[in-house]
């Protein structure tokens, strides 16, 4: 499972880097490459390691991201004014990013629940 983990990390960066410029018209958007750089980094120490609670924060990142995401995507669907190019880009990406999201937590959920002994 850890191996998915990693995997679905991997496409969830790939998806949020270019959320980074969307940090201008939405700000919790910023946080959404930062996020996915955590979270691909602890799924690389799981894989390595497989300490339980490192799947655990790789929940938490997934979960915060998820929230981000959400927010920056609310932010730029409510302006009133007429979107530009690059607003349009930003809000498919955002689009794009939080199904990923949810899907890297629950990954990340099965493997600490797998390296816990709890499934």
């Amino acid at each position: 499972m850890e191996w998915l983990a990693l995997a679905v990390w991997l496409l969830v960066l790939l998806v949020a880097l270019p959320l980074g410029g969307g940090a201008f018209s939405a700000p919790p958007l910023g946080l959404a490459p930062l996020l996915a750089i955590a979270g691909l980094a602890l799924a690389i120490v799981f894989a390595v390691d497989g300490v339980a609670g490192v799947a655990w924060a790789g929940v938490a990142v997934a979960a915060a991201g998820v929230l981000a995401t959400g927010a920056g995507a609310a932010q730029l669907i409510a302006d009133e004014d007429p979107a530009t190019r690059a607003v349009e880009h930003e809000a498919a990406f955002a689009g794009a990013a939080l199904p990923l999201y949810a899907t890297a937590a629950a990954c990340s959920l099965l493997a600490a629940l797998a390296a816990g002994g709890s499934l």
